[in-house]
């Protein structure tokens, strides 16, 4: 990949989690606008959404301050998202689905983009590879979870659907392809299958089986 060997690593983990960080505010924002949310929630979900999940794994591998905190253009970028998305939603139809399909996509790739930025930025850190795949599947997930408990939803995470464990099958691919690729391209692979997963998955409506109690008889 000469074009992305050619931008500098340092650059390039910039303008991934830029973009997580876009597509994860804007499911935020989707989840408010599904829930009748004023501005305030919809920046409120769109926050938590986009930073907490790289904030908790900052605080639990040493990395402090966390990450949006010396660099404002995350808080910058989030305010911006919210607005252009709740402009840009007054336009969709309401009752068709759109808004439900605008939250799983942007949810999917900001899953795959911060779970592998994740992943790697433990592996920077110095920790070992099952702490990287941990570490990645909490910065992929714990955000949207925050998301939902706050708008009263069960976390996608517990609901069945093949959420986590998609990102634990390309956290664990990326692992296996730094050895034998650059790690643009093993970055860059493995977020493409966690998104392919998840998005083929939930438009298949293939799920985790469900635990339930047997039942009593009389």
């Amino acid at each position: 990949m000469p074009i992305l060997i050619a931008i500098p690593f340092e650059s390039f983990i910039q303008i991934l989690t830029m973009l997580a960080t876009i597509t994860l505010a804007i499911s935020g924002v989707s989840q408010a606008a599904r829930n009748e949310m004023d501005f305030f929630g919809a920046l409120v979900l769109a926050s938590v959404c986009a930073l907490g999940g790289g904030s908790l794994r900052d605080l639990l591998i040493g990395a402090t301050p966390v990450f949006w905190t010396t660099d404002l253009q995350y808080l910058g970028t989030i305010l911006l998202t919210v607005i252009i998305t709740v402009f840009s939603l007054r336009f969709i139809t309401v009752g068709k689905g759109i808004r439900l399909r605008i939250l799983d996509i942007a949810d999917a790739i900001g899953l795959a983009l911060f779970a592998v930025l994740g992943a790697q930025k433990t592996l920077e850190y110095g920790l070992t590879a099952p702490v990287a795949v941990v570490m990645g599947v909490i910065t992929g997930v714990a955000g949207g979870m925050i998301r939902d408990i706050l708008s009263q939803t069960i976390p996608m995470v517990l609901r069945g659907e093949i959420y986590a464990s998609a990102a634990i099958v390309g956290l664990t691919l990326y692992m296996v392809l730094r050895s034998v690729v650059d790690e643009y391209s093993a970055m860059l692979l493995a977020m493409v299958c966690i998104i392919l997963i998840r998005l083929v998955t939930l438009f298949c409506h293939i799920q985790l089986p469900k635990l339930k109690l047997p039942e009593k008889h009389d």
